[in-house]
């Protein structure tokens, strides 16, 4: 990793053998540690777990105060939610899902009802869903995704800016001063089936503290067709409403009637923590390898199977993380930067663990970040892609790998449902430091859609578990991609940098973050 290293990375896909990767799978995804939920006994053993890991491997500690980064979070769960109008109510979890986000058990919500298009203002696309309409008080639906999704001369056309993501619309309506908002989905516009939202939504959500200050009383989704059923009670159509939604100068509908959004609610308190190594090279700053650890949790009161054990969502690119750190302990000696692995937490929550370290961290000294998300276990494939290397200089070094393995290089196919705005990436692209997620491409040897049949039938459910028979080929094609990719931007003359306008806005002030 200095000028006259050797071109191609060493050997160091050996340094683990399937065995040992499959143990770190296995021990996360077992129904012991119960889902992994931040907060939990089984998110506890986890982070626990990890620290001895990096202890027995030599890594030294990255905190100050050794291997944890804790941090508190409060965490809200919502049960039978009700949207309602005169003549009309609408439950969980058939139409609305959702979370209040005060300490209250018995939580009600009213106020007057105002259709906000896509609920996105942003000068990056020229776009203002808001103009000067005082929205304060309202509550605010509003369409899921971007208006690309439906016009490609908008935004990136199919694919999805960071502006379309829920996470986004409930950030401008918290600075729009709203006291609610709904989401409206369908599986198309969202990118997942409502089956998803119920899952997520369902469960505890988890917020860090700054994030609640004068922000939205409850936010969540409704269903198509339940708004739909809505409306007509006041003689609406949806499709008149959607008609102007594409045009800039769309202006927000106030709908002449009052939503009350009501329910029960728990409460608390809780600490979960990052875990922290590093790697010491030659100079303070660092490039960031990171992973989360956590999962969704479990549904103790539901018959059978009831642990979603994020054997691939997570526990994979654990695998890959523990991997690529030891591969590049190796040869710590030649190191220009030293390298920081980071397992966070509460990634599902919305990224809070990432936004911690990230806001916690002193970002003038990180130089890039690496992620590995559900990192392939199969079979090899054929190509490497970088999930928003092409924001940066980041992508010439991956093509450049790609082409010295025999690999093609691709972007993720699946842009419409922006996933480089899920994954703990996020956090270090929004305040101006290089990040890409990396991985093994979708173009495995067999022709299988490996992805595409965890995303229809495994994400986000009990049956994320271990399988033995897993060949993990193209978990050790990620690691040796990402360990070529630290060492060029170890021998780069600079580091890495953006080359074009970015879909997100890039901030240097605190984020107020949930999920």
């Amino acid at each position: 990793m200095i000028s006259n290293a050797p071109s191609g990375p060493r050997d160091t896909t050996d340094l683990l053998s399937k065995e040992e990767l499959q143990s770190i799978i296995e021990f996360l995804a077992d129904d012991l540690l119960e889902g992994r939920a931040p907060g939990t006994r089984g998110g506890r053993l986890s982070e626990l777990y990890l620290q001895s890991l990096f202890k027995l491997l030599g890594f030294r500690p990255g905190i100050d105060d050794g291997y944890l980064q804790p941090f508190r979070m409060k965490g809200y769960t919502s049960r039978d939610v009700t949207v309602g109008v005169p003549g009309l109510e609408l439950g969980s979890p058939d139409d609305v899902m959702g979370v209040q986000v005060r300490d209250v058990s018995d939580f009600s919500v009213e106020g007057e009802a105002v259709f906000a298009g896509f609920g996105i203002r942003t000068p990056l696309f020229g776009w203002d869903d808001f103009k000067s309409h005082d929205v304060r008080g309202k509550v605010l639906i509003v369409r899921a995704n971007d208006p690309g999704h439906y016009d490609p001369s908008l935004f990136e056309g199919p694919a999805l800016t960071y502006f379309g993501r829920w996470s986004c619309k409930i950030e401008e309506a918290r600075r729009a001063g709203a006291r609610a908002i709904l989401i409206v989905h369908t599986d198309e516009s969202a990118g997942y089936d409502w089956g998803v939202v119920e899952r997520s939504w369902g469960r505890e959500n988890v917020f860090l503290p700054s994030s609640l200050e004068n922000g939205l009383e409850f936010q969540g989704w409704i269903r198509e067709e339940s708004l739909r059923r809505l409306l007509a009670t006041r003689g609406l159509s949806l499709e008149e409403l959607y008609r102007d939604t594409l045009k800039e100068t769309f202006e927000p509908v106030p709908l002449g009637v009052s939503i009350r959004i009501w329910g029960e609610n728990e409460f608390r308190t809780l600490e979960a923590s990052n875990v922290v190594a590093e790697i010491p090279g030659r100079s303070a700053r660092r490039i960031v390898l990171s992973a989360h650890i956590d999962h969704i949790g479990h549904r103790p009161d539901e018959p059978g199977d009831n642990v979603f054990n994020g054997a691939i969502d997570n526990g994979s690119a654990v695998a890959a993380l523990v991997l690529a750190a030891k591969a590049l302990n190796a040869f710590r000696e030649e190191l220009p930067y030293t390298i920081t692995l980071l397992a966070c937490t509460a990634e599902e929550g919305g990224l809070l663990g990432s936004y911690y370290y990230v806001q916690n961290s002193d970002r003038s000294k990180l130089v890039a970040n690496v992620n590995f998300e559900s990192t392939p276990v199969w079979e090899r494939s054929r190509s490497v892609m970088g999930v928003g290397a092409r924001y940066s200089t980041m992508e010439d070094h991956l093509k450049e790998i790609a082409a010295e393995e025999g690999l093609l290089y691709s972007e993720f196919s699946r842009t419409d449902q922006g996933f480089f705005y899920r994954s703990d990436q996020f956090p270090f692209a929004r305040h101006g430091i290089p990040a890409v997620w990396i991985s093994a491409g979708e173009d495995f040897e067999s022709g299988r859609d490996h992805f595409g049949e965890i995303l229809r039938n495994t994400y986000h459910t009990v049956r994320d578990d271990f399988d033995p028979g897993w060949e993990l080929e193209a978990l050790r094609q990620t690691v040796r991609c990402a360990v070529m990719l630290v060492e060029r931007i170890g021998r780069s003359p600079e580091p890495p940098r953006w080359t074009t306008r970015l879909p997100f806005p890039t901030e240097t002030r605190r984020i107020a973050v949930g999920p």
